[in-house]
């Protein structure tokens, strides 16, 4: 068990340790939570806070137990392994397309970061945190720039009149970042007619294509006559 004198000389850095990882863990979050992403705010702060109480843990147990076999980096070699099974969880794959990635891979990341604060370089994670965030937002932008400008197609979706086939094709569009105002719903004879509007020029616009017939009830998708 530590003695005061030993509490009093871990605890403030570790409390700076910590306070980082919720930082880092939260920006980060906080840009997933507004895409609605299944890892948002608390997961992300939980993941790079976990890590970090890893790294911590395992440098004072090498500290305090030194012997040949010490070895700070076994239990950071486990939290890395350990997070894979997490970001697995968050990878959905049906009819041959992926959804997801970009989630376990963040989870990976904030897992990484977690482990630099953890070692005592918490300046350093916040700048690798500025690089995360530059790669998950502005990324898109750059592809736009590229590939140049957005060619759209219209196509109209239709199923019964089922809430239930709603909700999971309003979802689908919304995981893949489908503009709401792209998007428009009317019902006729117990049937509802969902018309969208996709650029079919980036792939990363019409992933959401194969996704959309992984859902049971689904009468028809076809192009739109633009009106």
């Amino acid at each position: 068990m530590e003695s005061l004198t030993e509490l009093g000389t871990i605890l403030p850095e570790s409390l700076i340790k910590v306070l980082a990882a919720i930082i880092c863990g939260g920006v980060i979050g906080y840009e997933r939570e507004k895409k609605g992403k299944p890892a948002g705010l608390r997961t992300n702060i939980l993941i790079c806070l976990g890590a970090t109480l890893y790294m911590i843990i395992s440098e004072y147990i090498a500290l305090k137990h030194v012997t040949q076999f010490s070895d700070p980096g076994r239990i950071a070699a486990q939290v890395v392994v350990g997070i894979g099974f997490l970001g697995a969880g968050t990878i959905i794959q049906a009819r041959g397309t992926v959804a997801g990635l970009t989630t376990a891979a963040t989870i990976w990341v904030v897992a990484a970061i977690g482990l630099v604060i953890g070692a005592g370089f918490p300046i350093m994670a916040l700048i690798f945190t500025a690089i995360v965030l530059s790669m998950l937002a502005p990324i898109r932008y750059i592809g736009k720039f590229l590939l140049g400008k957005c060619e759209y197609i219209d196509i109209e979706i239709m199923f019964p009149a089922d809430e239930k086939i709603k909700s999971q094709l309003l979802s689908v569009l919304n995981d893949h970042d489908v503009d709401p105002q792209q998007i428009g719903l009317s019902e006729k004879d117990q049937k509802m007619f969902m018309k969208l509007s996709y650029c079919h020029k980036h792939p990363s616009h019409y992933r959401f294509l194969p996704e959309i017939w992984t859902i049971e009830g689904l009468t028809a998708v076809r192009k739109s006559s633009s009106e």
